[in-house]
């Protein structure tokens, strides 16, 4: 009784939108914090992007559901589809709260500095290509778009435009981001490599093979800590050179280990937690290492 109520929970969190919200929170804060420029439009725009992120994501879990309709031993969409009129309402009210958080926002300058990664998420999820295709229906290249849409909007968006970092240093942090969220995408295109397969998707593992697409994933870990030991030392802020780089190497334990796990705990629990541990892991390390 105790365990089925657990799992509930776990799922309501995963799947109703609220802890990938989380993730993106925690990941927005991550630049705020290195910038070290704390204060209430920079806690209003986290607000708006974890809760924006919530709304979309709990919005794709159910619009991409007739597109495999004819996968019914996958315990994942199982879930969904049991809990299908939930997502829905949870949807509607993340999209509720996000226009709530935009207003102090509200600007045709703040808009167009969110379209370019705004649109791409979007366009992920809703399907207004022909046939009803989403972005994510778009083969490999969705992971190079979704990395593009994170990075801008979790760190170009709060260190050009909100904290007015310099154009460089902006970009160089942004491209570090765009690494990680790519690098933690890659287990989930494992993770699907056989759903994406029986729809025709052309995904990293299908059109470049497991072993080099886990071997490119490794690579961007390693290039991930270059970035963000530059960063670092920018910033003189060393919590985050060794704070990201223990997220990396977990990172790459988890695309080792991708192939050989089903259980979805593994990829929306810990996989896209790793968010939440980079904010975490940056806050203990500069604790410990000012104390």
């Amino acid at each position: 009784m105790i365990d089925r109520i657990l799992r509930d929970i776990v799922n309501l969190l995963l799947y109703g939108g609220a802890f990938i919200g989380i993730c993106a929170a925690c990941i927005t804060a991550l630049t705020f914090e290195l910038i070290g420029d704390v204060g209430q439009q920079q806690l209003s725009y986290v607000l708006l992007i974890g809760v924006s992120t919530a709304a979309l994501y709990s919005g794709h879990r159910v619009i991409g559901l007739k597109k495999v309709s004819h996968v019914t031993s996958n315990e994942r969409y199982n879930v969904i589809r049991k809990y299908k009129v939930h997502i829905w309402v949870y949807c509607v009210l993340w999209i509720l709260l996000s226009m709530w958080l935009f207003l102090p926002f509200a600007s045709i300058e703040f808009v167009l500095w969110m379209m370019p990664g705004g649109s791409i998420a979007m366009l992920y999820v809703l399907p207004l290509f022909s046939k009803g295709r989403r972005l994510r229906d778009m083969g490999w290249i969705k992971i190079i778009l979704i990395g593009w849409s994170w990075a801008w909007l979790t760190a170009l968006m709060p260190a050009l435009y909100i904290s007015k970092e310099p154009v460089f240093i902006s970009t160089f942090m942004s491209i570090g981001r765009m690494i990680f969220i790519i690098a933690i995408a890659i287990p989930f295109e494992i993770r699907d490599i056989s759903i994406d397969g029986s729809v025709g998707l052309t995904t990293m593992p299908v059109y470049f093979g497991m072993g080099k697409t886990i071997r490119a994933g490794i690579i961007l870990c390693f290039l991930l800590i270059g970035f963000v030991t530059v960063s670092s030392f920018h910033y003189h802020d060393p919590a985050y050179g060794i704070s990201m780089s223990l997220v990396s190497i977990l990172s790459i334990w988890i695309l080792n280990k991708s192939p050989h796990i089903t259980d979805d705990y593994f990829f929306s629990g810990l996989t896209d937690g790793t968010m939440i541990l980079a904010l975490s892991a940056y806050c203990i390390v500069g604790n410990l290492i000012c104390s």
